[in-house]
């Protein structure tokens, strides 16, 4: 499993079995809409080292997973201890059409779920919007690091 992000599409239940949840899809399908958001991403995040197209590489590749939901998208990847090899489910990279409507929270427990059912020991997420901070760590999330830089 090394390489990917140890889901199969034919693993997870979409939108039509589970009433509205995300979907696993195909980047290819969706691109059109989905490179928008991502170019949307790379510039609010100057200190991002990759295009839109390495994301899609990515994602073809099997090394990062695709989720559609009807406000815009989740990329999610493995991360792999390289210690303990225990495994994490790591939302990469989260695109909304719209600010302000609670998709981390509404879609939090799905992807909770997903990552429960790959047998996944934790999920993390890394952000730079503060606004984010105070509901996650309401919500049992621990804030393990933070990271600033400066150039030379």
């Amino acid at each position: 499993m090394e390489g990917s992000a140890g889901l199969d599409q034919e693993d997870v239940i979409g939108t039509d079995e589970k009433g509205g949840d995300p979907i696993y899809a195909s980047i290819r399908d969706h691109w059109d809409w989905a490179k928008t958001g991502l170019e949307e991403i790379v510039v609010e995040n100057p200190h991002l080292t990759f295009k839109p197209e390495d994301v899609y590489a990515s994602c073809v590749n099997g090394q990062a997973h695709f989720w559609m939901a009807p406000e815009g998208f989740v990329i999610t990847t493995e991360e792999v201890d390289e210690f303990t090899e225990e495994r994490t489910f790591f939302m990469w990279l989260a695109w909304a059409k719209k600010r302000g409507q609670s998709c981390v929270i509404k879609y939090y427990p799905f992807f909770e779920q997903v990552a429960k059912d790959a047998g996944y020991k934790k999920i993390e997420v890394r952000t730079a919007e503060k606004a984010l901070e105070p509901y996650l760590l309401n919500q049992g999330w621990t804030k393990e690091t933070v990271v600033y830089t400066r150039g030379l």
